[in-house]
């Protein structure tokens, strides 16, 4: 009985904050690379890896979901993407090595964030493969940390860490805290035509270099889903392809 509500009590202590927008942050390599590594995974990859699969229904088997695909496409090769289950343990003393050596100052963090573990899942996903181009989705992320731990205030500490002036890393903050997103970083040194478009889901997020030549990637999201499109797309394509998924 003590042990059941040890865990009670320890469940009840948890606060989890889905991620259900991206967000491009353009920042230098050498910014990422000051982020002590146990904290790189806050940031994420959009195109995992996947195992294939033979058929839909293997793959709606293997995720739990029904994919939703677009209406007029085969898919080549279906896989499915592998869940995400890890932990980014806070510790001061790199984290303010990692500001000092980015020359930031007037940066302060709690003393109680020391050894505060920031729980990353989500669940798998699956990838479909049309040849031109590619669609993952899966679950949203989840970040799972103790009960009233700032993790907006956190998340702009890591913004100064990687490079980001402090005017803008509040308002990165202040987006994060009203509507919590999952970051993509881009190197600076790209040029890069990223601009929001409109979906019959929603919002987009459509990114494409700046010459408009290769490939595009579109980013979106439902209620319960994070979708990722990359390939060789017109923009009018692009969301003629998104808004044909069912």
């Amino acid at each position: 009985m003590f042990l059941l509500l040890v865990l009670i009590l320890a469940l009840q202590s948890q606060q989890a904050i889905k991620l259900k927008r991206f967000e491009i942050l353009r920042v230098d390599p050498a910014g990422m690379n000051r982020l002590p590594p146990p904290l790189r995974a806050i940031f994420a990859d959009p195109v995992p890896d996947a195992e294939p699969v033979a058929s839909l229904n293997e793959a709606a088997t293997r995720v739990g979901f029904t994919p939703r695909l677009p209406k007029s496409a085969t898919p080549i090769q279906l896989g499915v993407t592998d869940p995400v289950h890890t932990d980014a343990r806070i510790e001061l003393e790199p984290l303010n090595q990692a500001l000092r050596d980015g020359t930031v100052t007037n940066v302060t963090m709690p003393q109680d964030w020391e050894a505060v573990t920031i729980a990353i899942e989500r669940g798998p996903g699956v990838l479909a493969d049309y040849g031109d181009f590619v669609i993952v989705q899966a679950p949203q992320p989840t970040l799972n940390t103790p009960s009233g731990f700032s993790l907006d205030q956190f998340v702009e500490v890591l913004f100064r860490v990687v490079g980001i002036d402090a005017p803008d890393a509040r308002t990165l903050r202040q987006k994060f805290a009203a509507n919590p997103a999952l970051f993509f970083p881009i190197p600076i040194r790209y040029e890069m035509d990223i601009h929001e478009v409109r979906l019959n889901s929603g919002p987009g997020l459509l990114l494409q270099n700046g010459s408009k030549i290769g490939d595009l990637a579109l980013v979106w999201s439902t209620a319960d889903h994070i979708y990722f499109l990359t390939g060789a797309l017109t923009e009018t394509q692009a969301i003629e392809l998104v808004n044909s998924i069912q």
